[in-house]
């Protein structure tokens, strides 16, 4: 599926780091979840026309985990962050 962001938004792929299985030590109730990072990287994928963040297709950047909207579309899941909740980007190690 093709999608085009707008208003300011862009399309990005969140990087999910695995998560340690370790056994726990404490027995914790069933519907216990670990408190989320506040910010996750991502991979740019789409940019909205009227933004005006210098980015490109590609770039990786840390957003506001808190501001990155799910949006489950056919059964496919698409990620959009309001450029304001940018709050740089990472360069790759092998451009320097």
């Amino acid at each position: 599926m093709d999608f085009t962001p707008m208003n300011r938004h862009l399309y990005v792929l969140p990087i999910l780091e695995e998560e340690e299985q370790d056994i726990p030590l404490i027995i914790m109730p069933d519907d216990f979840q670990q408190p989320q990072e506040p910010y996750v990287i991502c991979d740019v994928i789409g940019i909205a026309g009227d933004c005006d963040i210098s980015l490109d297709i590609g770039d990786r950047v840390i957003v506001e985990n808190r501001m990155l909207h799910q949006i489950i579309v056919n059964g496919e899941t698409i990620y959009i962050v309001l450029q304001n909740y940018v709050y740089g980007r990472i360069d790759n190690e092998d451009n320097h």
